[in-house]
C-alpha cells in the first residue's frame, strides 16, 4: 500500500488545479464514512491513543505517550480514508467535470 502525505501525491488528483483538487477531495472524503473500514480505522486510532497513554503511564509521561499513540493512530486513519476515497474518485471526478 502506497503512503500518501498530501493530496498532490494521490495519482487521481495530481493533475488537477488546487481548487478542484480540494473540491474533489471533500466530495470523496464525505463518502468514506459510509464504509465499515473507516469505522475500524477510527476505532484503531482511538485504541492507539489509549495504548500510547497506557505506555506513557509506565514511563511517567502519559501526555506524551498519548500524543505519540494518537499521532500514529491518526496517520493510520488518514491512510484508510485515502484508500476508501480513491474508490470514489471516478464517480466524483465525472460529476465535477459535467
Amino acid at each position: 500500500m502506497a503512503i500518501f502525505w498530501t493530496l498532490n501525491n494521490i495519482p487521481e488528483l495530481r493533475d488537477l488545479p488546487a481548487r478542484e483538487r480540494r473540491k474533489v477531495w471533500r466530495r470523496a472524503y464525505h463518502r468514506t464514512f459510509n464504509h465499515w473500514q473507516t469505522s475500524v480505522g477510527l476505532l484503531a486510532c482511538a485504541l492507539r491513543g489509549g495504548l500510547g497513554n497506557r505506555f506513557g503511564a509506565v514511563v511517567e509521561h502519559q501526555f506524551f505517550g498519548a500524543m505519540i499513540g494518537g499521532g500514529l493512530g491518526g496517520f493510520g486513519f488518514s491512510q484508510v480514508v485515502i484508500y476508501i476515497a480513491r474508490l470514489h474518485y471516478r464517480d466524483v471526478l465525472l460529476s465535477v467535470v459535467k
